[in-house]
This record gives structure tokens, C-alpha cells and sequence, in this order.
């Protein structure tokens, strides 16, 4: 039995921060883990942006 594992966001779907950013106005949500490769250190930049601005999980569905 073979397995491929890939990752879904920005491979088979594009980036959703970058689309969150460019409708929030919030240029440093762009980052990804192109510019930022460790992850953690990514996401807790994204979540301390997201709570600087007020902005959560429905603002990003919406």
C-alpha cells in the first residue's frame, strides 16, 4: 500500500490568508510559511494579529 500526504491550503487551494488580508486591509496576514517557515511561530502571529484587530473564526469564514 503506498499513502501521499500533501498539504491542502495553498497547494490545492489557494492561501486564505492571503485573501483574508487583502479584505482586511491587514498586509502582514499575507505572511506564509514561505516568508515565516516555522509554523507555530506563524500562527501565533496570525492569531496575535487577528486579536489586535477584533477579527476571529466568523470574520474569516465570512
Amino acid at each position: 500500500m503506498e499513502i501521499a500526504c500533501l498539504d491542502l491550503e495553498g497547494v490545492l487551494v489557494p492561501e486564505i490568508w492571503i485573501k483574508f488580508s487583502e479584505k482586511t486591509g491587514i498586509s502582514e496576514l499575507r505572511a506564509t510559511t514561505r516568508d515565516i517557515p516555522d509554523y507555530d511561530e506563524l500562527m501565533k502571529m496570525r492569531l496575535g494579529i487577528l486579536a489586535k484587530h477584533g477579527l476571529g473564526l466568523k470574520e474569516i469564514k465570512r
